[in-house]
C-alpha cells in the first residue's frame, strides 16, 4: 500500500465516523481500489477513476475543514486568554488608581501663606462666634454625604472619636492629618478643613469664611472640654 493510499484511507475513515450516510454512497479506498457500499448493503462495486478522484478530494477537504476548525478553536482560546489578561491588567490599574486617590494633598487643607485666622486658638473667643460654631457643628448641609461634625464626634458634650493627642492644645498631632495628608501637626481651622475634605466628602471652606472661623473657635473650646480644662461652652 502506497503512502498516499494509506493517507486517503485514514482520512476517509475519520470522515465516515463523523457523517452518517443513508441513501448516498460511502466512498472507500482500500488497497488502491475504490469501492462503493450502500447503507444496509454488503455488496461492493468497483468505482472508476472519476469517482476515486471525487472521494479523495472529498476526504481531503473534510480533513482540511477539521484542521481549520481546530485552528479556529485554538485562536478563540488564545483570544479569550488575552481578553482575561487585559481585564486583569485593567483591574490592577484601577486598584492602583484607587490607592493613589486615597491620599490627599496638604495644599487643600493647610493654612495658606497669606492667611490670618479670625479666631484665637488659645480661647477667649466671642460668645456669638461660639454659638455660630456650635450650630454648624450639627449642620449636615456642610457635607455631601449627610454627615455633620457631630456624626463622628458626639453631641451634647459627649465628646468621642478623638485620639489622646486631642488633649493637647492646638496645634497638635491628628492621626488623619498625618496618615492622609502628611501633616505632623494641625491648627483648629486645619482640622476643620481635613474633616470637610475626608469624612464629609465636601470642598474645604473658604479660609476667610465665617463658617470656618466659627467652627474653629468652637473646636478650641471642645478641645479644652475633652482635656478636662475650663472652657466657655
Amino acid at each position: 500500500m502506497s503512502y498516499h493510499d494509506d493517507k486517503r484511507r485514514k482520512l476517509l475513515g475519520r470522515l465516515s465516523r463523523r457523517v452518517a450516510y443513508t441513501a448516498p454512497a460511502l466512498l472507500l479506498v482500500a488497497g488502491g481500489t475504490a469501492l462503493q457500499a450502500t447503507a444496509g448493503d454488503t455488496a461492493m462495486a468497483p468505482l472508476g477513476a472519476e469517482s476515486l478522484l471525487l472521494a479523495s478530494n472529498h476526504a481531503e477537504g473534510g480533513a482540511e475543514a477539521e484542521a481549520e476548525a481546530e485552528g479556529a478553536g485554538e485562536g478563540e482560546a488564545e483570544a479569550e486568554g488575552e481578553a482575561e489578561g487585559g481585564a486583569e491588567g485593567e483591574a490592577e490599574g484601577e486598584g492602583e488608581a484607587e490607592g493613589e486617590a486615597e491620599g490627599g494633598s496638604s495644599a487643600d487643607v493647610a493654612r495658606p501663606a497669606d492667611y490670618s485666622p479670625g479666631y484665637e486658638e488659645t480661647g477667649g473667643n466671642d460668645a456669638e462666634l461660639l454659638a455660630r460654631g456650635e450650630a454648624l457643628y450639627y449642620d449636615t448641609s456642610l457635607s455631601s454625604n449627610g454627615l455633620a461634625c457631630a456624626s463622628c464626634h458626639g453631641s451634647d458634650g459627649n465628646d468621642m472619636g478623638y485620639n489622646d493627642t486631642f488633649e493637647r492644645p492646638f496645634p497638635h498631632e491628628v492621626a488623619m492629618a498625618s496618615n492622609q495628608f502628611g501633616m505632623d501637626q494641625v491648627h483648629a481651622d486645619e482640622m476643620i478643613q481635613i474633616c470637610m475634605v475626608a469624612p464629609m466628602e465636601a470642598e474645604p471652606l473658604a479660609w476667610d469664611s465665617e463658617e470656618l472661623t466659627s467652627l474653629a473657635a468652637y473646636m478650641v473650646e471642645v478641645q479644652k472640654r475633652f482635656a478636662g480644662e475650663p472652657h466657655d461652652l
